[in-house]
C-alpha cells in the first residue's frame, strides 16, 4: 500500500480572495476555477490546494482555516521582504540557525482566515 499527499483543503470566506494571495505571493499557478469564483485549485509548487467556503454537499461540521502551512524558500530574506512589502503579518521570525529544522532559519506569518504560514530556509 502506499501513499501520498494529494492536496490541503483551506476554507475560507474569502475563496477568491485567499487564491489570489497564495497565486501573487507565493508563486501558486491557477490550475481550476469554478464559474462563480468559489472554488479553486491552484498547484503551490508540486502541493495542490483546495479552497472554497463551506461545501453544501458535507454533511459534517466545517471549519475554517487551518492551523498552519510550511513552504520552502531558497531565499529567505528576498522572500520576508517581498511579504512584508505586500503587507503580510509577521508572526514570529527566528534567523537564527534551527537545529529540529535541519540547522535552517523559519518565520511564521499570518495569511488568509488566520491561516499561519511558515516560512523556512533549508542550510546546505
Amino acid at each position: 500500500m502506499t501513499f501520498r499527499l494529494e492536496h490541503v483543503h483551506v476554507k475560507t470566506r474569502e475563496p477568491a480572495k485567499t487564491a489570489r494571495f497564495y497565486m501573487e505571493t507565493l508563486g501558486a499557478t491557477l490550475i481550476e476555477a469554478s464559474h462563480n469564483d468559489t472554488r479553486f485549485r491552484v498547484d503551490l509548487h508540486g502541493v495542490t490546494l483546495n479552497i472554497t467556503d463551506h461545501v453544501d454537499y458535507q454533511k459534517r461540521q466545517q471549519k475554517y482555516g487551518l492551523e498552519h502551512l510550511a513552504v520552502e524558500t531558497d531565499h529567505m530574506d528576498g522572500t520576508l521582504a517581498k511579504l512584508k512589502a505586500q503587507g503580510a503579518t509577521v508572526l514570529e521570525e527566528m534567523i537564527s540557525p534551527i537545529p529540529a529544522h535541519r540547522g535552517g532559519r523559519i518565520c511564521f506569518l499570518e495569511g488568509p482566515e488566520g491561516i499561519q504560514l511558515e516560512l523556512i530556509e533549508i542550510m546546505p
